[in-house]
């Protein structure tokens, strides 16, 4: 086997997407993400071909290319080395067309990201405890538990209790890291958030410590387990320091800087956040437990169905901070377990799709997808074949994930650690024999019922294969302007998606009129709930997407009126809807009608342009 050259990837990657137009890199558990200048200058094909790349897509202000575990780590520090690039821009929250939300959803994920490897470690150090030292283990060699030496257990002791121990002080590093200040400050003030001289926050919450009176009001105790605590105290400081440095003359920067962060960052932590947070804290963790443990497994139905929209939106980084609250307070991770279903669901839909398709690029991709899926990175199959694929794919995807979610809700199944997806989660419950086994049952139960569900409900069977047949076989039939106005090619449309032709090959019309009418004759195979989208399938398989205007998915289908239904058979011509063409502008919206020929990756070699229609001209 070829020894994979980090460096080399790293160079091309740089090179494809432009040194002059990375802003700030960062990366997460499985993507590295570049804050770009111009996302329009990066041509995707070129990257997807670079080794180890398995997909890219633009979100949240950020290019992110997906790597995968393990892979994204040296990927980035070999970026570094040769570039070191900002992991914070100065101006990116400025760049950023993030929402709000996101922003702060992304910045708090990556304070947790750089964590996930301690935590995941210490659960299989947990979980091989679990197993070593039980009763029943140590009766099969003859053992008890009074026989396990003295320097054995202080030994796994130490394995097994110092990263939630130190907690608090890793948190609060790598805020200040992420934040722009000295982790070595953060990683400070987290000790002494966490000090053998202030009692220690289990023995006080178990009943065997009392806690410390200030001013005969404020109970003072360590704040073992506290992430809030930790999180807020770590963003404050690292803000003070970069403030602090801005006015402090150079002879006292060294020594009175750090000084005065240090001491204002105990102090609202002890007197003034640390009460207050902690016992809010405290109270949420038992209202997400409670949630989850809800009858007839309904918490757990609601969050594997949710978890996989959440991971679409790019919202699924909010989970983390919970995640580890959950394992810091009651030592284990139920909310993991329910949203790992989705793994596994995702990865049976897209092997049934890739199995039963014709198409050649579809069906590699599809099988490259769900291996990477098994292995824990699921955006190839999620946005490369499942979205892609329909509703229908989608809908059988989801109701998978919430049904397994259920399920292992029922069972009490919960994991101690996170960070393990799919095939190397198992290891995650390795602490107790009746954990392990029903988790790796309801796994496979997942698989099985999404790829049945998928067969199915989403692959015809005529032809045994995915909904549209063979783009090879396809006719070269006229598609039809829908819209009275300006036909221009795809590639000069303001949207990278379709101008780039990841969803197919197609058209575009520049509106003048408001009338809505069917480019092709055939069958209404979708409406999306806002409007602005519509597929519509030949008889010959041909598929075509109606996508109306562009982001006008953001306005909930307010400028569309349609007057056809999902299953309705219309002819080339027919009246279809209205579109308001005033109402999209006045939103800043754009208002250009693409047509796309969503199964013409391969097939389709070029198109010829006439005055009301386009004619596909098949490739060899």
């Amino acid at each position: 086997m070829t020894k994979t050259n980090y460096q080399e990837i790293a160079k091309k990657l740089v090179a494809v997407v432009g040194e002059d137009n990375i802003v700030s890199a960062t990366h997460c558990a499985t993507r590295l993400r570049l804050q770009v200048k111009d996302r329009k200058a990066i041509d995707d094909s070129q990257v997807e071909q670079v080794e180890e790349v398995k997909g890219v897509f633009y979100n949240a202000g950020q290019y992110q290319i997906i790597l995968g575990t393990g892979i994204v780590n040296k990927v980035y520090d070999a970026l570094q080395k040769t570039h070191s690039f900002s992991e914070v821009s100065k101006d990116q929250m400025a760049k950023d067309d993030a929402s709000p939300l996101q922003r702060a959803v992304r910045n708090i994920a990556d304070i947790f990201v750089p964590i996930i490897p301690i935590l995941g470690a210490t659960g299989l150090f947990l979980g091989l405890k679990g197993v070593l030292f039980n009763e029943t283990v140590l009766n099969a060699m003859g053992l008890t538990p009074n026989s396990i030496p003295e320097w054995l257990s202080a030994s796994v002791t130490v394995l097994t209790d110092t990263a939630f121990g130190f907690l608090t002080a890793f948190i609060c590093w790598s805020a200040f890291k992420k934040m722009g200040g000295l982790p070595i400050i953060g990683f400070l003030i987290g000790l002494m958030l966490v000090s053998p001289a202030l009692p220690n926050a289990y023995a006080v919450a178990g009943g065997t410590a009392e806690p410390i009176m200030a001013f005969g009001m404020i109970p003072l105790v360590g704040y073992q387990g506290s992430i809030l605590t930790a999180l807020i105290t770590g963003m404050i400081g690292a803000t003070l320091e970069k403030k602090l440095r801005k006015i402090m003359p150079n002879a006292m920067d060294l020594i009175f800087t750090s000084f005065l962060v240090i001491l204002v960052s105990v102090f609202v932590a002890l007197f003034v956040l640390g009460p207050i947070v902690h016992a809010f804290e405290g109270q949420a963790v038992k209202v997400i437990e409670m949630f989850l443990h809800l009858p007839l497994g309904i918490g757990g139905l609601i969050i594997g169905f949710l978890y996989p929209i959440a991971v679409m939106t790019g919202m699924h980084h909010m989970f983390i901070m919970i995640e580890t609250s959950l394992i810091a307070t009651t030592g284990f991770n139920p909310l993991i377990t329910v949203c790992a279903m989705y793994g596994f669901a995702n990865a049976a839909v897209c092997l049934a799709i890739a199995l039963r398709t014709k198409n050649t690029s579809v069906k590699t991709a599809g099988i490259s997808a769900t291996v990477t899926q098994m292995l824990g990175v699921s955006e190839p199959a999620l946005f490369g074949v499942v979205m892609r694929t329909g509703m229908k794919a989608i809908l059988v995807m989801l109701g998978s994930s919430a049904v397994g979610g259920m399920v292992l809700s029922l069972l009490g199944i919960q994991a101690n650690s996170y960070g393990l997806a799919v095939l190397l989660s198992p290891l995650m419950y390795i602490y107790e024999l009746y954990q392990v086994i029903t988790y790796v049952l309801v796994g496979i139960a997942t698989f099985i019922l999404a790829f049945i569900l998928t067969n199915l409900f989403v692959i015809k069977k005529e032809g045994n294969e995915v909904s549209a047949k063979s783009p090879a076989k396809k006719s070269n039939d006229k598609v039809y302007s829908p819209i009275e106005g300006e036909i221009i090619p795809i590639t000069e449309v303001n949207d990278q998606v379709f101008a780039s032709k990841m969803m197919g090959e197609g058209f575009a019309v520049l509106p003048s009129k408001e009338t809505i009418t069917a480019p092709i004759s055939g069958t209404v195979k979708m409406i999306a709930p806002t409007k602005h989208a519509i597929g519509i399938q030949a008889a010959d398989g041909m598929e075509i997407l109606l996508h109306l205007g562009i982001d006008t998915v953001e306005l909930n289908g307010e400028p569309f009126a349609l007057n056809i239904q999902e299953g309705q058979t219309i002819q080339q011509g027919q009246t279809i809807g209205t579109i308001d063409l005033k109402m999209i502008e006045a939103n800043g919206k754009d208002t250009t009608v693409m047509v796309i020929i969503t199964d013409s990756k391969e097939a389709i070699a070029r198109l010829e342009y006439n005055q009301d229609y386009v004619q596909p001209i098949l490739g060899s």
